[in-house]
């Protein structure tokens, strides 16, 4: 049961970790904000990371997701994988050299949240599928990265921040095209999020594409994201997924831009 600071309600509907109810944060939207963002913020200097999305007047603007952090010397970007040296943005993830992330094999049919329309459960065959029913015997190479754009309160695979502030594993795009075989037949990008390590992703997807069409193979380009990445990587990734037959998957959190500041910063 929790109760909310401002009007007093109480309800098992309102978390007690927040403490602000629905309808507060619909007619009250300033000072549901301050509440709530006391908790996000607690989550985020945990990791070291910023608070806000950072705007310094004196600062360099990153611009590669909508964030736009203005970013002022020695401190780091929202994502934290960008700081700001002597003057210059120094990325410290997410390039085609040092991608930060885990990775592991996902035999199909994977828990994807696309599965009911998925090209790998036939409905993409045969251009895009190996088989007309679900791709039993092949493999999802599943990429974890380890940093996000959002910071959301609840996030299901909150551990990515341990790896943004270790900045490790690291592994670089070609290490990482080079583990699609010849059973892989798509990858998926998700963390994290991959909006953050966007060039990376492309260059992985473009390398092990080639690769794919040298060899005949099919191998299709997946994103789970918040979409949060600038127009032009979004319009990269976008050819990559619908030329190879991938899916591109947008995680649309609220229809109220209260709740979504809220919920994830």
């Amino acid at each position: 049961m929790g109760s909310c600071k401002i009007c007093g309600a109480k309800s098992p509907l309102i978390s007690d970790k927040i403490g602000v109810c629905l309808n507060c944060f619909r007619e009250n939207p300033e000072e549901a904000l301050q509440i709530a963002q006391q908790l996000l913020q607690a989550s985020r200097i945990k990791y070291g990371m910023p608070t806000h999305p950072p705007r310094d007047p004196d600062g360099v603007l990153c611009g590669l997701c909508g964030n736009n952090c203005r970013i002022g010397e020695g401190k780091k970007g929202y994502c934290g994988l960008v700081t700001n040296i002597g003057g210059k943005l120094v990325r410290l993830g997410g390039t085609r050299e040092k991608g930060i992330l885990e990775w592991y094999y996902d035999p199909h049919v994977t828990n994807c949240v696309a599965a009911w329309f998925c090209p790998a459960i036939g409905t993409g065959y045969p251009k895009y599928a190996y088989k007309d029913g679900p791709e039993y015997g092949y493999y999802n190479l599943a990429v974890f990265y380890g940093s996000c754009t959002f910071s959301c309160v609840f996030c299901q695979n909150y551990q990515f921040k341990r790896l943004t502030q270790r900045l490790m594993p690291v592994v670089s795009a070609e290490e990482l095209a080079s583990m699609v075989h010849d059973k892989v037949s798509c990858i998926c990008y998700f963390g994290g999020d991959p909006s953050s390590q966007m060039e990376h992703a492309i260059v992985t997807s473009k390398l092990a594409l080639e690769k794919a069409k040298e060899e005949n193979r099919i191998l299709r380009i997946c994103f789970e994201t918040n979409g949060n990445m600038s127009p032009g990587f979004a319009e990269v990734a976008m050819k990559l997924v619908f030329e190879s037959g991938g899916v591109m998957k947008f995680d649309l959190k609220f229809w109220n831009e209260t709740l979504n500041i809220a919920m994830c910063g």
